[in-house]
This record gives C-alpha cells, structure tokens and sequence, in this order.
C-alpha cells in the first residue's frame, strides 16, 4: 500500500484563517488540482476542502516519498518547508487509507460521526475524475472508503443521531433570538449562499416556522430553494445594496473573498432590531469580512466559534463511537487482504500463461497409443514439470518471509486439492476468483 499518501492540514493543526488561506478555490479546483499534481509528479491527485480541513490524497506508480511530497505540496501553495511541515501532516501507506476512512466516515471531524462529509468525499473524487488527476489507484481506495462510511453510518450505534456543524448555527441563531418577545417566531433569518450546511439551517428555520430570506448570485438557484421551504428570494447584489430588515445571517459561499463586506453590513446594521444582527459565518476563507464585528449592533460568529462548539465533548462523543471504529478496523482488514491479492494479480497471471504454454508444449509429446506405461511415464514428467517452478519458488518464500508464508501458501493450495475445492482461477488484472 506504499503507493498511497495523505497530506492534510485541519482545524487542529491550523486555525481557521490559515486553512482558508491554503484552501483551493472551487472555481478554479479542476485546474489547480492538475497544477499540483504536475508540480508533485504524481501520477493521481484528490483534494478535500472543508469548513474545517483540507487534505491531499496521492497515489503513484511507485512508493511515494511522502516528506518530499508534503513539501512540494506546500511550495505549490506558496509555503516554505519549514511552515509546511508545522501545518501539514503526513501519512503514508495503510496510514494514509485508514485516515481516509476516518474522515469519510465522519470520526475526524470536529463533531465526531458527522454525514456531511461523506458527500464533500465523494465530490472530491468526482472532481479529480474531472481534471483527469484521478486514476484506478484513486478509483480504488475512494470507492473503498465510501463503502466503509456507508457502513459506519449503518451499523455504527450513534452517527444516525449527530448534529452536524449546522446545527451549531442554528443554535447561535436561536439562543440571539430567544430573547425577543416572541422568542424570535417574527424574526427574519438571511440564507447565504446555497450550500449543504445553509440548506441544512433553511430546512431547520422553515420547520420552526420562521420568516426566510435566500439570497444567492444567482437568483434563479435562490428561487429554486426558496421555493422548497417556503421563503423568499432575492440575488446577492441586490440584498447588498437594500437588505431590509434582518435579525440573522447564515453564509456560506464558495469563494476567496467575502461576499459580505464592510458597506454591505454597514447598511444591514442600520436596520438592525434593539438586539441587532448575529451573522454566523461558516465560510473557509470568510464569507464576511472580520472587521464588520467592530459595526455597532453587528455580531460576527466565525467557523472557528462554530468549531469551538463541536469540539467540546468530543471525547465523549467518539466514546460513544467505539462500535464505528470496529467497522473501520474490519474494513482495513479486508482492503488489506484484497490489495494484496490486487497487486499480486500480474504475476498471478503470468504464472497461469506459463502453465497454460507448458501444458500445450507437453501435450504434443501426449503418446500416440493407449499404452499405459506411456500415458503414465508422461503424465509423471508433465506433474515433475508443473511442480518445479511452484517448489522453487516457495524455497525463495521460506527464505524471505519464513516458514509461515509457506505454510499460508500451503493451505491454500490443500483447499483447492480438496474434495469441492477446486476452483478455477481467473487471470485477469484483478486477481478475482471464479467458482
């Protein structure tokens, strides 16, 4: 599995700022994905962008040099080594799958056991498709993490029941209004941007019967959601320029600058209520701009306030999560075994071509006649043959990987030999087998 790396970066070796300032942007993520794979020279790139990591997936041809990788990952992000190293981690081999599978299925976020992060896996593989940076190694280990998810979120006792950094919106929003007279039901509730966490919050808002706002750059997508849970609609430019009155603002907008700036929130405090304005910002880089917190009856909570929420208790979270750490555990165990038998595949075949070339060789020295003694003296050189080049090569397993080795290649064959067992062995790529 030495052909895997992970290079990744979150929100507990780098703030919120570094990580949004390292993110890739999504308009440009194809081209820049074909950029760092070329500035890598590796042969498969993937990138994972979340509100709270970025991660690097790599597979080769050969082993990849994981530490020369992360810097050159780095350098192409505008970091020097030394600040690359301190940012990024490293891993490689079984390591980097298995992290993998930890993040896909949701136990390395900050709210342990989180869904969301399934989809943003499987949009980075099918983004690296899409810039030609994804090949069969990818395809492979993706499709295999995606399935390990799938069957934490089945089996495992809790995930079902975890609320997703959403959530932590729509709690800062409900405790900011819980103190107007009607506990916040006429309150009107700004939708930025159309993403899986602000349709997640609209959702949420709409079944508390609260007034909804959706605002987009581009108005029909804004209509078209607004449409789903009741609210209206209105395009970006237009709500900067005249927002009315908003008690609450959820963003979250792909981009590199902020979508919100500071005239923008000057004009939406100027209508501000008695309580004035939360804005929970959840964009990685910012959706609005920082200094709008010092606008007067302006309250800014950023994606590093929202992870600060998911983190506490998260011990006891992932406690409670024991049960989904043994079905990735028995996912390893099973890739392993598969990927073993996937890389042996080519040699498997040309073994069988070589005995498939020596049995018609020996089958044109097949006696003519039905003489016994003939039919057996051949048939005793033909098995003295076929044995040869298996004996010789389990005298060079026994030497390098020891006599259990051996016996595990033993074993094997003993079950093929067996009354019923005798299986007839695929020779294609994938080393699958055939009843």
């Amino acid at each position: 599995m030495n052909r895997f790396a992970l290079i990744g970066a979150s929100y507990k070796t780098a703030g919120v700022d570094m990580l949004g300032r390292l993110a890739l942007p999504k308009a440009a993520l194809e081209s820049r994905l074909a950029e760092i794979a070329r500035a890598t020279g590796v042969a498969e790139l993937a990138y994972i962008g979340t509100c709270n990591r970025i991660e690097f997936v790599v597979a080769d041809e050969d082993a990849v040099a994981v530490q020369a990788c992360r810097d050159k990952i780095g350098a192409a992000l505008g970091e020097d080594a030394a600040e690359t190293r301190k940012i990024f981690r490293a891993w490689a081999g079984e390591g980097a799958i298995e992290h993998l599978f930890l993040v896909a299925s949701g136990l390395d976020s900050a709210q342990a056991g989180e869904r969301e992060i399934y989809a943003q896996v499987r949009l980075a593989w099918q983004t690296a498709r899409a810039a030609g940076t994804c090949g069969p190694q990818l395809d492979f280990i993706f499709n295999e993490a995606l399935k390990a998810a799938q069957d934490v979120h089945q089996q495992a006792s809790r995930p079902a029941n975890v609320e997703s950094l959403s959530g932590f919106a729509v709690r800062r929003v409900n405790a900011h209004l819980a103190g107007d007279i009607d506990g916040g039901k006429g309150s009107r509730i700004a939708i930025v941007g159309i993403s899986p966490m602000t349709r997640q919050c609209g959702k949420v808002f709409a079944a508390a019967g609260l007034p909804l706002l959706v605002v987009n750059r581009t108005l029909e997508t804004a209509q078209e959601f607004a449409a789903e849970i009741g609210a209206e609609a209105v395009a970006l430019d237009s709500f900067k320029a005249n927002p009315g009155v908003v008690d609450a603002i959820v963003a979250a907008v792909g981009g590199a600058e902020p979508v919100l700036d500071i005239p923008a929130v000057t004009r939406i405090a100027a209508n501000a209520p008695g309580r004035g304005v939360i804005i929970v910002d959840l964009g990685v880089p910012p959706n609005v701009d920082p200094a709008v917190a010092s606008i007067e009856r302006i309250h800014r909570i950023g994606m590093d306030s929202v992870i600060a929420d998911a983190v506490e208790g998260r011990n006891e979270r992932l406690g409670e999560l024991a049960s989904a750490r043994l079905v990735i555990d028995e996912h390893l165990d099973r890739l392993r075994r598969d990927y073993a038998v996937r890389e042996a595949a080519p040699l498997i075949q040309q073994m069988g071509n070589h005995y498939q070339v020596l049995a018609a060789e020996s089958l044109k020295r097949l006696p003519k006649n039905n003489d016994p003694d003939a039919l057996k003296q051949w048939a005793e050189s033909f098995a003295r043959k076929l044995a040869h080049a298996p004996i010789k090569g389990l005298r060079v397993l026994a030497t390098e990987a020891g006599a259990q080795a051996v016996q595990a290649y033993m074993r094997g064959v003993e079950e093929a030999l067996a009354p019923g067992g005798a299986r007839v062995v695929s020779t294609s790529t994938t080393g699958s087998e055939k009843e």
